[in-house]
């Protein structure tokens, strides 16, 4: 039996997977993509309630409460969990840039929320 080297293991698990489809993160029919301006407001008011759940101010080291905030963020946009997941996966993977114009906006927020000029 011919001994087989680590270079070629390696060369040929690289030759399988380069040739595997990449996943796309197109939204199906009949899921919520949430639109760019709710989502920013979404992403904000998540930021907010982390600051506030890691700052304990709440005083409140319990995970179900922790899980009650973030489901009233999505309750007041009537959008799931899931549908948050999946449209962050589909800006993440399709619509980047926009992605990083929506962060800049929550960043901008915050920081005229704090008084402060964002440069």
């Amino acid at each position: 039996m011919k001994k087989v080297s680590v270079s070629s293991i390696i060369l040929i698990s690289l030759l399988m997977f380069s040739c595997m489809p990449e996943p796309t993160y197109e939204a199906e029919s009949g899921e919520n993509i949430i639109p760019k301006d709710t989502l920013e407001l979404m992403i904000h008011d998540i930021h907010l309630a982390d600051a506030i759940i890691t700052s304990n101010m709440l005083k409140a080291d319990n995970v179900a409460v922790d899980s009650l905030i973030y489901q009233s963020i999505y309750d007041k946009f009537n959008y799931s969990r899931e549908d948050f997941d999946q449209t962050l996966l589909y800006y993440a993977h399709n619509r980047l840039d926009t992605l990083n114009l929506i962060y800049d906006r929550v960043i901008e927020r915050f920081y005229v929320e704090k008084g402060e000029i964002y440069n």
